[in-house]
């Protein structure tokens, strides 16, 4: 969970970079919500993936 609050700092200050102030936080809000239901689905996928083959 440090790894990825390190990652998420670090995007922060590049949107901060890259993007007036007004959107950056939208912008990062938006990536941020859609890389955290992807590893959602994926982790749920391989659990359920795991579950199948021990029963």
């Amino acid at each position: 969970m440090l790894f990825f609050g390190l990652i998420g700092k670090r995007l922060l200050w590049i949107y901060k970079k890259l993007f007036p102030k007004k959107y950056y936080i939208g912008i990062f809000r938006g990536i941020t919500f859609t890389f955290s239901c992807l590893f959602l689905f994926l982790a749920a996928g391989i659990w359920f993936v795991d579950w199948n083959k021990l029963f």
